[in-house]
């Protein structure tokens, strides 16, 4: 029999334990990677250092306490490893891993009461234990979708290993009486088998973070092609839509130019040229508070304000056009609702939602304001701006709030708009965390239902 000095090989795999963390570290703070679950390979590594370490001097403990720790380490460090395999692609969620981490604790409290057994009896035991964690890693990486390729080759492995792991637990507890059994051997075989997975895992983990990582940009890509399209788009639209009342604008001015017309007309002109000029304003207007947000220059600063005072500040500012139609605008809730959002942003997704309101309600028609609900469990609120007007077709209320779809229709005095005011209100409060959808009231008109959360959480 070939004498192995088993010790020198635990400590060699210690130091290549120690050589595997530096490049795991290297790598972290190279590509600044901020993965919660890395953070647990790493810490599987050092447990594995521990492991080793333990074993190396192990004659300097008392038998069952250094048997108990040796076994609940080693299970520990398989699972950490295989689930940092497993799981690597999605959002480290705490609830998840501890639910897991009870299968190594489970077994270890098992492990304990055979630390007093042979040593047939306990290598069978801790295999078996050890089996069952690759066989729930790789049923995992096997059936659950979403996996990369290299997760389900690492799955099949994983399947092999636990066989392996099978054979040798049967193979201990039947007391197959072989040179491979031997006492020697019997150390130096796990340890080879451990130092090879203790290359092939990581590597396995480097080539899983490639191939996620490719995937996103992948995904990235097909997002910003689509979204550049629907940006075109877009734009396109809304130089059409522009055109239109600056053309008209230029007409009217050389029209008053001339200074031939009458001055039923010329009214009739400076009125048009009031009104297209309101329209254009608050078309650049929008569009320039859309693409700020969507660039990023718009800064969120979320705050406690009240939903109250910003509704009854538009209703004063709306004034002089509620007068001309004869309308009835009024905030039908007295109370100080306070929400969690930025005040800029829904200052102008309430004043877009009124100024939509009066455009679309006919002369003395009304238009409230009302608080729908509170939802204290789901923490918000809702408000709804209720009109009486021309309302809006089923299909259109799904794409009023679409990036890639312009519904333009004219108000009651045949106001033009673009449509471009609700992409921007649903723009504002998806970045508040709020929500945005329209209902056709049961007589006639439409409801705008505008949700907001209270406090933040």
């Amino acid at each position: 029999m070939i004498d192995i000095d088993v010790k020198t090989l635990f400590l060699f795999s210690a130091a290549t334990n120690i050589f595997i963390i530096s490049l795991f570290v290297t790598y972290v703070k190279l590509y600044k990677v901020k993965n919660p679950i890395i953070n647990i390979f790493l810490l599987a590594r050092v447990l594995g250092i521990i492991f080793l370490m333990m074993l190396s001097l192990r004659e300097g403990l008392p038998k069952p306490i250094g048997i108990i720790i040796n076994t609940t380490v080693i299970l520990f460090v398989v699972f950490y490893e295989i689930y940092c395999i497993a799981f690597i692609e999605r959002k480290f969620d705490s609830k998840h891993f501890k639910r897991f981490l009870l299968i190594p604790l489970f077994l270890s409290i098992i492990l304990s009461f055979f630390s007093t057994a042979s040593v047939s009896n306990r290598m069978s035991v801790v295999s078996l234990s050890a089996a069952i964690i690759y066989a729930v890693i790789a049923y995992t990486l096997l059936t659950e979708k979403g996996k990369t390729k290299i997760q389900h080759i690492t799955g099949y492995l994983l399947v092999l290993i636990s066989f392996v792991l099978l054979m040798r637990s049967l193979g201990a507890f039947l007391g197959v009486d072989i040179e491979m059994t031997s006492t020697k051997y019997m150390l130096v075989i796990p340890l080879a088998i451990f130092l090879i997975l203790n290359f092939i895992i990581p590597l396995l983990l480097l080539f899983i973070l490639k191939e996620i990582d490719n995937k996103i940009i992948e995904n990235d890509n097909v997002k910003l092609l689509e979204l550049n399209k629907n940006k075109d788009k877009f734009f396109s639209i809304i130089a059409h839509d522009l055109r239109g009342p600056l053309g008209s604008l230029q007409q009217i001015g050389e029209l008053l130019w001339l200074n031939k017309i009458s001055e039923e007309k010329r009214e009739k002109l400076t009125d048009a040229l009031y009104q297209n000029s309101k329209n254009t304003f608050s078309l650049l207007d929008n569009l320039l508070k859309w693409a700020n947000a969507n660039s990023g220059l718009i800064v969120y600063k979320p705050s406690k304000i009240s939903l109250h005072k910003i509704v009854l500040n538009n209703i004063r500012l709306f004034n002089a056009q509620v007068r001309l139609k004869n309308l009835e605008l009024r905030c039908n809730f007295e109370q100080e609702l306070f929400v969690y959002a930025d005040f800029d942003m829904i200052d102008t997704v309430i004043r877009n939602l009124i100024s939509n309101a009066i455009k679309f309600t006919p002369n003395g028609g009304k238009i409230e304001i009302i608080l729908d609900k509170i939802d204290i469990t789901n923490n918000t609120c809702t408000i709804a701006i209720v009109d009486n007007g021309i309302g809006i077709n089923l299909d259109s209320q799904l794409k009023v709030f679409e990036i890639d779809t312009l519904i333009s229709t004219l108000g009651t005095d045949k106001e033009i708009g673009t449509g471009l005011g609700l992409k921007l209100c649903k723009e504002f409060l998806t970045i508040n965390k709020g929500t945005i959808w329209i209902e056709n009231n049961q007589n006639n008109g439409t409801s705008v239902f505008v949700s907001l959360p209270i406090e933040n959480k």
